[in-house]
C-alpha cells in the first residue's frame, strides 16, 4: 500500500512581474489558505516521506506556506509537474523510489484534479466533490492498493481525505 497526497497550489495573483505565468506568486489568501491545510494535514496526523513539487513560483510558494503549518519538508522540483496533465503525472508518480510509502506532489490544476479522478477506483462522496473541482490550497489523500510506485495505474486507489481552506474557518 502507498499513500499519495495532492495539494494543489493556493491562490495566485493574476500577473507576475515578469509577465509568465510560471512567475505567478501567492496571494494573500494563498498564503494563509495553505498554512491553514498544512496545520489540519498535520493535526489529522497525515505524514509524508517525499515531496514533488512544480517548480513554479506558485506551487514553491504554496510548500513553504504549507510548512509553515505542517512543519519543516524538503521538496523536490520536478519541471514536468508544471501544468501536467493526468497522464505525465501518473507517470512522475511512477517514478518514485519505494523507499517513500507516503509522497506528495504539489501543483496545479486541471491536472491535479484529472489525476485524483483517474486513479480514483471508488465512487462517491469523495468523487463527486472532486468531479466538482479542486479548489486552490485543496488537499486530497488517496491509498493506493500498489506495492511499488510504479505499479500505479488508472483506478487504483481510493480518496481517504479531503481538506479544503474554506471548510477550515
Amino acid at each position: 500500500m502507498k499513500t499519495l497526497y495532492i495539494l494543489r497550489h493556493g491562490k495566485a495573483e493574476r500577473d507576475s512581474e515578469s509577465g509568465e505565468d510560471f512567475d505567478r506568486p501567492l496571494a494573500e489568501r494563498g498564503w494563509r489558505d495553505a498554512e491553514a491545510v498544512g496545520r489540519e494535514v498535520r493535526l489529522r496526523g497525515f505524514e509524508t516521506d517525499a515531496v514533488l513539487s512544480s517548480p513554479a513560483r506558485r506551487a514553491a510558494e504554496t510548500v513553504e506556506a504549507f510548512a509553515r503549518g505542517y512543519g519543516p519538508v524538503q521538496p523536490r522540483f520536478e519541471r514536468g509537474i508544471y501544468n501536467a496533465p493526468a497522464e505525465p503525472l501518473i507517470d512522475i508518480v511512477s517514478a518514485t523510489d519505494d523507499r517513500a510509502a507516503r509522497l506528495m506532489i504539489v501543483g496545479h490544476n486541471p491536472g491535479f484534479q484529472e489525476l485524483a479522478l483517474l486513479l480514483e477506483d471508488a465512487p462517491g462522496d469523495y468523487a463527486d466533490r472532486l468531479a466538482d473541482g479542486l479548489p486552490t490550497a485543496g488537499f486530497v489523500a488517496m491509498e493506493l492498493d500498489v506495492a511499488h510506485w510504479n505499479e500505479v495505474t488508472e483506478r487504483c486507489g481510493r480518496v481517504t481525505a479531503m481538506i479544503v481552506p474554506k471548510e477550515l474557518d
